[in-house]
C-alpha cells in the first residue's frame, strides 16, 4: 500500500543558510491491512516524512508511492485520510457543521453527509456533544473531530501524527478499538507516536527513526516470539514469617503482602518456588520475560547515538 525507497531530505535553516539534513535514504514498506507505528525521539524526521508522504513537501531525491501510484498524483488524495499532529479548527462550528465541511472538501454530497456525520460522531465518542461550538472542547474532544474528519471520505489509507496525544486513558483505549475496527475492514493505517505501549498493543508492524535514518523495522509477531531473557516468579505471604532475601541468591523485591523474584535465563525456576514455599508464601504467576517494544526502542536508540554524543559523555 505504501512504499518509500532511498528518500532523502534536507532544509536550509540559519540566517547564513545551512543545510540540515531531516532524512538519510529512508526506505519502508506497510502493505495493505496493515497498521504500522514510527516511533523515534523528537526531531527524528517523522513529521517530515508524513509531510512528504501526503506531497505536502517534495523529496531531494527517492520515491514514494500508494498502491503502485506516484504520491504527487492528486487523485490520490481522495483514498488518504489525515490527522496532523496540531490540526486547525474553525471554532464557531460545531462538530457536526466541521465533519459535514471536511467532507464537502473531499466533493462529498450534502445529502450524504448528514448521515456519515451521525455515523462518525457515534464512531469516535461525540455523541450528546456534537452540536457544540469547537471551542468549548477540550484537548481530547478535539482530537476525536479531528479523526472524524480523516475518516469522512472512507479512505483506504490513514496517515496520523500522533494521534493519540491529548488522550485520557480511556480516550486511547477508545482510538485503539478504533484503529482495530478499522484495520479489521481492510483499511492501512501509518501513525507516528511516542506512547510506546499503546503502538505495541495495535502495530503489526514498527519502524524506529534515529535522527532521519530508520535504524529498525520489525514485525511486532517477531517480539513474542524471541528467546526469554528470563523468569519472574510473583508469589504473596500466607504465613506471619519474615522473608529472609539473604537466603535467596535471586534478585527480590519485597513487600508486606509478598513480592517479585527475577530470574535470569537459565536460572532453576522450582528452586525459586521451593524458596517461597519454605518461607511462607505461595507463588500466584510465573512469567517468561520478554523484550517490550519499549526495551528494542531504547536499545537501538543507544546503539545508534552518534560518536560525538558518545564521546561527549
Amino acid at each position: 500500500m505504501l512504499r518509500i525507497d532511498k528518500v532523502k531530505k534536507t532544509f536550509s535553516t540559519g540566517f547564513i543558510p545551512k543545510k540540515v539534513i531531516a532524512l538519510h535514504d529512508l526506505s519502508l514498506s506497510v502493505r495493505k491491512g496493515e497498521v504500522f507505528a514510527f516511533i523515534g525521539p523528537n526531531g527524528a524526521g517523522k513529521t517530515t516524512t508524513i509531510k512528504l508522504i501526503l506531497g505536502l513537501i517534495s523529496p531531494d531525491s527517492g520515491t514514494i508511492s500508494v498502491n503502485g501510484v506516484g504520491h504527487r498524483d492528486r487523485t490520490l488524495r481522495r483514498h488518504i485520510g489525515y490527522l496532523p499532529d496540531q490540526p486547525y479548527f474553525y471554532d464557531d462550528l460545531t462538530a457536526t457543521e466541521y465533519i459535514i465541511f471536511a467532507g464537502r472538501l473531499f466533493g462529498l454530497k450534502k445529502e450524504a453527509l448528514r448521515g456519515r456525520a451521525e455515523e462518525l460522531v457515534k464512531l469516535v465518542g461525540l455523541e450528546g456533544r456534537a452540536d457544540r461550538r469547537l471551542r468549548g472542547f477540550s484537548r481530547g474532544m478535539l482530537q476525536r473531530v479531528a479523526l472524524a474528519q480523516a475518516l469522512v471520505h472512507d479512505p483506504q489509507l490513514l496517515i496520523l501524527d500522533e494521534p493519540l496525544t491529548g488522550l485520557d486513558p480511556i480516550g486511547r483505549k477508545e482510538f485503539r478499538d478504533i484503529f482495530l475496527q478499522l484495520k479489521s475492514q481492510g483499511k492501512t493505517i501509518f501513525f507516528s507516536s511516542h506512547i510506546l505501549a499503546d503502538a505495541e498493543m495495535i502495530s503489526d508492524q514498527v519502524g524506529i527513526l534515529r535522527q532521519g535514518r530508520l535504524v529498525k523495522q520489525v514485525q511486532l509477531s517477531e517480539i513474542a516470539f524471541q528467546d526469554n531473557e528470563g523468569v519472574e516468579v510473583v508469589f504473596r505471604k500466607t504465613a506471619e514469617t519474615s522473608i529472609n532475601t539473604e537466603d535467596a541468591p535471586w534478585a527480590v523485591a519485597c513487600f508486606d503482602h509478598g513480592g517479585t523474584i527475577s530470574l535470569t535465563k537459565g536460572e532453576s525456576v522450582a528452586s525459586a518456588v521451593r524458596w517461597v514455599e519454605a518461607t511462607g508464601g505461595s507463588v500466584v504467576s510465573v512469567t517468561p520475560k520478554r523484550k517490550s517494544l519499549e526495551d528494542i526502542f531504547l536499545e537501538e536508540i543507544r546503539n545508534n547515538e552518534p560518536q560525538n554524543s558518545k564521546a561527549e559523555k
